[in-house]
């Protein structure tokens, strides 16, 4: 683990880390990305300046999130005859010039006014003097870009630190960010404030982290290692961390242990997550939730009416990693499915999946989908193939929640993976009709018994290899820790 910790920051000094901005320049508007974003955040990033160069064709319309438009200041447009005022209606700014034309749109966004207002996870949130929103909620967009790709950077003032989910660029300064257009309506967290930040390499790519400021009883070590934990747990699970990389925010607040916890990709993957105050490294060491936010990175983002298999992957995947990585017992693994998967059967009268929105069958409906999906591919392939290795199949294709993607080209890379049609088949049975799982038949076969909530093992029923394939620690692992 490398790692940096320190509370206040010189944005240039975080550059090659790939959390800070640096000085900008201003790219010709022909070649590279269609849109370039150059962001200069003021005293405490309270107010931040934005320039927007244009390439021609972009159309004559963009916009900012919902309610956000408040918060735009002074916007001028320059379509090189000089600068002029620019009209302003709700969350859209309009600038005919540009239509046909190159042109470059500048303006104020007042963050810390956003944040006190609006305080919204999702838009525009303070964490004592740091500030929390996605780029959408202060970068005006092109409503006509699709898939024309922007660069972002920002520069930050000393005592100030801009991190960000968006993947860097490939081709541009250390200190840039590059996606499409369309990722930017809800691209990655992104913040600004005096974060403590630290960079922990995992098999396959990289956690930083970034700790707003708060009141905790827990050192930063403690918070490190715990993102530390759950990364090499999907790492494991996936053979290597699914993404390049991912931001973690870690806000002290609140008081439960461990809060809610929420994932943003499109561009790149970050994950904000609230910490108790008097949180313990123990109750961290009992944690699921930040492992369940890293699954989701692994997998793209669904149409809405599929998001159901975005929750259910990582409900199911969740406690299997963490078994295999030595951080929960098998008996805790099954005991968790005995009582949870019930929640996931179709009653009566319910829809499929596609068509349900309820709780139990959006995040325990589609674990149910998982854990059937996982046992007929082991069943058809004598246990060669498995869940695993679909899902590995589906983000190695380039799916992962940095993009978007109709669910059958999913369900076709994973099925790909394991020479079967069992997601397919699958997705027919229980996505767009509701299917009957007889659970209780399944538990016999594998040989679990439940007497109230301890769970035994039968190891002479029929399926009880397949069972303790599931959560079995890899050889490596094993080895590593001793054969345990």
């Amino acid at each position: 683990m490398r790692t940096t910790t320190c509370r206040l920051f010189i944005a240039a000094a975080l550059a090659a880390a790939g959390v800070a901005g640096a000085a900008m320049g201003r790219p010709d508007p022909h070649s590279g990305p269609a849109c370039l974003y150059a962001v200069t955040a003021g005293p405490g990033a309270r107010d931040l300046s934005v320039e927007v160069t244009l390439r021609a064709g972009l159309g004559a319309e963009l916009a900012v999130d919902r309610g956000l438009g408040a918060f735009i200041r002074d916007p001028e447009v320059d379509d090189g005859g000089g600068w002029r005022a620019l009209e302003r209606q709700d969350d859209h700014l309009r600038a005919p010039p540009c239509r046909s034309r190159p042109c470059r749109i500048r303006y104020r966004f007042a963050l810390a006014e956003a944040a006190r207002d609006v305080h919204d996870r999702n838009r525009a949130i303070e964490q004592e003097g740091a500030f929390l929103a996605p780029p959408s909620s202060w970068l005006v967009r092109p409503l006509e870009g699709g898939q024309s790709r922007f660069r972002l950077e920002v520069q930050a003032p000393p005592g100030t630190v801009f991190v960000t989910g968006l993947l860097p660029s490939r081709g541009g300064p250390a200190s840039a960010y590059e996606a499409t257009l369309d990722d930017l309506e809800e691209a990655p967290y992104s913040g600004f404030g005096p974060f403590e930040t630290a960079r922990i390499d995992v098999p396959g790519g990289v956690v930083d982290v970034a700790i707003a400021p708060g009141e905790r009883d827990l050192p930063t070590r403690a918070l490190t290692a715990w993102a530390e934990r759950a990364g090499r747990a999907v790492a494991g699970y996936y053979g290597r961390y699914p993404m390049p990389r991912v931001l973690v925010l870690i806000l002290p607040t609140g008081r439960r242990p461990i809060g809610f916890g929420t994932t943003l990709g499109n561009g790149g993957a970050s994950i904000m997550i609230w910490v108790g105050r008097s949180a313990t490294e123990a109750d961290l060491e009992r944690d699921w939730v930040l492992t369940h936010e890293m699954v989701h990175t692994a997998f793209p983002n669904m149409p809405r009416q599929q998001r159901w298999l975005e929750e259910g992957i990582a409900t199911y995947v969740e406690p299997i990693a963490r078994a295999r990585a030595g951080t929960l017992s098998a008996e805790e693994v099954w005991r968790g499915l005995v009582e949870g998967l019930p929640k996931g059967l179709s009653r009566p009268g319910d829809p499929g999946l596609d068509r349900s929105r309820t709780w139990g069958s959006t995040y325990w409906g589609g674990a149910l989908f998982c854990f059937m999906a996982d046992l007929q591919i082991r069943e058809r392939t004598g246990n060669r193939r498995s869940l695993d290795d679909a899902l590995r199949g589906i983000n190695a294709a380039g799916g992962s929640i940095a993009v978007r993607w109709p669910l059958r080209r999913a369900l076709d890379a994973g099925d790909r993976a394991t020479g079967t049609h069992v997601l397919r088949d699958l997705y027919g049975k229980m996505g767009e009709a509701p299917m009957p799982v007889d659970l209780d038949g399944w538990w016999r076969r594998l040989g679990i018994v439940a007497d109230g909530r301890e769970i035994r093992f039968d190891e002479r029923a029929p399926l009880a290899g397949l069972r303790r394939s599931i959560t079995a620690r890899p050889v490596s692992a094993r080895a590593a820790g001793g054969g345990r």
